[in-house]
């Protein structure tokens, strides 16, 4: 999970820092989530390849924490296409930036979104994927209509999360049946499912061409 396992926040998943927690650098946070341990870490390269992802194509990952899972989308965009890590904390926006120079890869940018998904641009992006930041989202609704708009005419978004579950006296993550409804209302269509990441669910959507 980016970057824990259903107790995190939505602003810890998009790269922000949890509020009863003291402070952590993206440096740090990068450590504790990317890690074996981390399903969605170990799983990430398959995560990318339920996108269908092909060379040319411009895809995104929306609340992508320290960026593993869109520094896997870069290179099966690749010859010609480009992936934008789209996170609403501007030091991880940069430390994701400076991970992917370091690690070569040219076609991977950063922008700094609203929590609402508001600052993608709209119908520019052939595959978003949200990975563990959809289900502690408080504008799960907006998010899916932002995404809806930005992306071009049948493109796809792979929601990948954990079924809803009470932690303490908050529910985290959410049911498969609950995104797609969303989804749904948001004019996309479910096209797959899979569970290759352990105890989660990947789900992708296509929007009418």
């Amino acid at each position: 999970m980016h970057p824990g396992s259903g107790v995190a926040a939505l602003v810890w998943l998009l790269g922000a820092t949890p509020v009863a927690q003291a402070p952590h650098s993206p440096a740090e946070i990068a450590a504790k989530s990317e890690t074996p341990s981390t399903a969605a870490y170990r799983y990430r390269v398959a995560i990318a390849g339920l996108l269908l992802l092909k060379p040319g194509m411009v895809a995104a990952e929306f609340g992508p924490g320290t960026g593993y899972v869109a520094r896997a989308m870069a290179p099966q965009v690749m010859p010609g296409g480009r992936v934008i890590a789209a996170t609403i904390d501007r030091p991880m926006a940069a430390f994701i930036a400076e991970r992917a120079k370091a690690e070569g890869l040219q076609n991977l940018s950063t922008v700094v979104v609203e929590a609402d998904g508001r600052g993608l641009e709209p119908a520019s992006l052939d595959a978003v994927a949200i990975v563990n930041a959809f289900g502690d989202s408080a504008h799960k609704g907006e998010v899916l209509q932002s995404v809806a708009a930005a992306l071009k005419p049948g493109g796809a978004l792979l929601i990948v999360d954990l079924p809803a579950e009470n932690v303490g006296a908050k529910v985290t993550g959410i049911d498969a049946e609950d995104v797609i409804k969303l989804a749904t209302a948001a004019g996309l269509k479910r096209e797959a499912e899979s569970t290759v990441v352990p105890g989660q669910y990947a789900i992708r959507f296509r929007k009418s061409s």
